[in-house]
């Protein structure tokens, strides 16, 4: 398969993003050329007919949104509108070519394992920074964070940082120092990159790495020693969303185990799995004073958003504008999406996401009691784990255009494609009742629910 070298090298710079702490690799756009190499391996794999020209059920919908979005943004602040669209054309060409580039079980193994070694990479970078020394970071400070390098000064807290040694006219924060250049955020672990924030952090390791990790051991269950080794990293990647105090992201990592439990025993697992998660939520994430701040902002991003909602319901503000009308992100992906998309938009986004967990609902029971089809039951699992944690952590994180969930969104197309190849007969598809479900959730939400929400939490 000629498409997946690109695909990969593509996963591999988007996340771990080596390009930013290897000097060498940043003369070179690396990106842009494996975006190439990855549409060009696609169209020469159809040409040699290795993988067929048929869409993904999502590909019409993620077509119209990215269509949507650009008019929108020609529209509304026509002067962004280029670099919108060599963004927007960027992610999905990452979706496309994942979910149209991988037609076979093996390759979607191999691309998978590509996805769960980056995020692992990643876990295993933030897991060494919680626990590494704190030292003082000297730079300048801007929405709540430090930018800065490390002056190798050893601390404990913030004022220990301002002593005799510290440089004039240059702020300072106490935090874990760890490689890459990388630093924690009020001791929150985090990476770099689109993964700056650490409840990005905790959303991607989980989806991508315990998830997958899981789904790995499943196929290696007949070898203790492979168990024992996709169970270490498991822990590990519990342990460092532990670090990043993120309690959005420590309910997604217990929702992927969660999710296979109830399809293994049914709704009566959530009980035993309620005690035991319930510990870890009241002993990880923040509390106090550092907390309500937190919710307080996120309450006042998605009353702003609403009001841009308001002042232009069809095209909102345009892709990437929220911050232009609110000093904070929207932080929430479906408030995102109303606000810079207008009601349509938000209509396409959720389409998407739907037919996403369509498609793995009904492959799952397309499969289901057949034989020679474990590898699928297990990776279409893994997928609907994955999925779960992130549509639950996408109504804190302001997520629509994230890399992260259009690879979900492209290696779900490509199980599905996968699913397909070996029983042509399977189809998923948006009906006209799909539609009328979706949009009256995106109506229910946009005229009563969140209205209704933000005056009881007094932010309307």
């Amino acid at each position: 398969m000629f498409a997946i070298p690109g695909i990969s090298a593509l996963i591999i710079f988007i996340l771990a993003r080596p390009q930013e702490f290897l000097p060498l690799l940043q003369r070179v756009p690396f990106l842009h050329l494996f975006t190439v190499l990855a549409v060009l391996g696609w169209v020469i794999d159809v040409r040699l007919r290795r993988l067929q020209p048929i869409a993904a059920p999502t590909l019409p919908w993620m077509l119209a949104m990215v269509v949507w979005a650009i008019v929108g943004t020609a529209v509304v602040a026509p002067a962004k509108t280029m670099q919108r669209i060599l963004e927007l054309t960027s992610l999905f060409a990452l979706y496309g070519t994942i979910a149209h580039g991988v037609q076979r079980l093996r390759t979607f193994q191999f691309v998978a394992g590509v996805m769960a070694a980056t995020c692992m990479f990643i876990a295993l970078v933030c897991f060494h920074q919680g626990l590494s020394d704190k030292q003082c970071v000297g730079g300048h400070e801007a929405d709540g964070e430090i930018f800065g390098v490390p002056d190798g000064r050893l601390c404990e807290i913030n004022d220990h940082c301002r002593g005799s040694d510290a440089e004039p006219g240059v702020e300072y924060r106490c935090e874990h120092v760890g490689v890459f250049g990388t630093y924690s955020v009020e001791t929150r672990v985090r990476y770099r990159g689109e993964l700056h924030d650490p409840n990005e952090v905790a959303l991607t390791i989980s989806a991508g790495a315990l998830s997958l990790m899981i789904g790995f051991a499943l196929r290696k269950r007949k070898s203790s020693a492979g168990v024992f080794f996709f169970g270490l990293a498991a822990a590990i990647v519990i342990y460092t969303v532990f670090m990043t105090q993120s309690r959005g992201g420590l309910i997604a990592s217990m929702l992927v185990p969660g999710v296979y439990l109830v399809r293994r025993y049914g709704l009566r697992a959530m009980i035993p799995a309620a005690m035991v998660a319930l510990p870890v939520l009241l002993l990880g994430g923040r509390s106090g004073d550092a907390a309500d701040v937190s919710n307080q902002g996120r309450y006042d991003a998605w009353s702003s958003g609403l009001d841009m909602f308001k002042h232009n319901p069809l095209f909102g503000v345009g892709v990437r504008n929220f911050t232009e009308h609110h000093y904070l992100t929207a932080h929430n992906a479906f408030v995102l999406t109303l606000a810079e998309l207008g009601f349509p938009g938000m209509v396409m986004f959720v389409s998407v996401v739907y037919l996403t967990f369509k498609s793995l609902i009904a492959g799952l029971r397309e499969i289901r009691g057949v034989p020679g089809t474990d590898a699928a039951n297990v990776w279409g699992m893994s997928l609907l784990a994955s999925m779960g944690g992130i549509l639950f952590q996408i109504n804190t994180l302001s997520f629509a255009y994230h890399s992260v969930l259009w690879i979900f969104f492209g290696l779900v197309g490509a199980w599905t494609s996968a699913i397909r190849y070996h029983r042509p007969e399977f189809r998923v598809q948006m009906t006209w009742r799909d539609i009328i479900i979706v949009v009256l959730i995106c109506a229910a939400f946009t005229l009563f629910v969140l209205p209704v929400f933000l005056k009881l939490k007094g932010a309307a």
